[in-house]
């Protein structure tokens, strides 16, 4: 936010690490939350990956059908959960993002008629992953 002007230094920092800015790079790759979920799930994630969700989870034997819809949800979770901690004051661990993505998974599934096993396996991978 500080790079658009929408906030001042002193209110640009991530709230889970004191002194370090809050940069796109920061939240999605590099906050020790997000790097738990990350390593939890055995998933591989470099410098801007986070900008290409297509390349996310490409290291898993698991269909690659709807593996971007899969990515773009977690990444959204992620953010919820940076958006939690800074409006409501509510940590979350990466256990906690996890049980929320599946549950959106629950609800989304019906929107995976044609891919719904597909859909499933990664749901249940990340049952497996709790």
């Amino acid at each position: 936010m500080l790079y658009r002007n929408i906030c001042k230094a002193e209110e640009s920092y991530c709230e889970s690490c004191p002194g370090i800015l809050e940069t796109a790079d920061h939240l999605f790759l590099c906050c020790p939350c997000t790097r738990a979920v990350w390593d939890h799930l055995g998933i591989t994630i470099s410098d801007n990956m986070h900008r290409h969700p297509w390349l996310l989870g490409c290291e898993l034997q698991l269909p690659h059908t709807v593996q971007t819809d899969v990515m773009l949800l977690l990444l959204w979770h992620i953010w919820k959960a940076r958006n939690a901690l800074i409006f409501d004051k509510q940590t979350s661990s990466h256990t906690d993002i996890l049980r929320r993505l599946i549950k959106d998974m629950e609800m989304w599934r019906c929107r995976y008629k044609k891919l719904r096993s597909d859909f499933d396996r990664w749901k249940s991978y990340f049952l497996s992953r709790l």
